[in-house]
Order: C-alpha cells, then structure tokens, then sequence
C-alpha cells in the first residue's frame, strides 16, 4: 500500500510539476507573450502616429489666408468656420 503511494506521489511530482524553462517565470511563454506585446504596442504606436499625421493634415489649409478657422465642437461632427 505504501508502495502505491509512494508510486503516486513521486508520479505526480514528475508530471505536476512542468517545465520550469516553458511554464516557469522568464520561460518560453513567458518570452512569446513579451514578444506579442511589444508587437501589439509597436502596432497601435504606428497606428497612433498615422492618427496624428491625419489630424495635422485636416488642420492646415482650410481656410483662405488672412482668415481664422473658428471650430464648434458643441456636438459631433465640429462645425468648423472661417471668420
């Protein structure tokens, strides 16, 4: 009966365990999931950036020169008017 137990016991040991350098802190997981972030933020980063070069081309030249560009963001879409 000991036996069994003694069989069980080091049986789990073995398979409960894991791999430390797979499952453990720092493991492969633990790497590919960095990875997988730094990709994802790299990717809103550019995306971000794009966003902005957008903005920045919208706002220039809207309005003839010598005039202000007035913009009423009360309710969506802004109003935008040269005064």
């Amino acid at each position: 009966m000991r036996r069994a137990m003694l069989i069980a016991a080091m049986g789990l040991m073995v398979l409960g365990t894991g791999c430390p350098e797979v499952y453990g802190k720092g493991g492969k997981l633990d790497q590919a999931m960095e990875m997988d972030l730094k990709a994802m933020q790299e990717e809103r980063r550019r995306e971000l950036k794009g966003r902005e070069q957008e903005l920045d081309d919208e706002e220039e030249g809207h309005c003839p020169e010598g005039k202000v560009e007035v913009r009423d963001c009360t309710s969506l879409p802004c109003k935008v008017e040269c005064q």
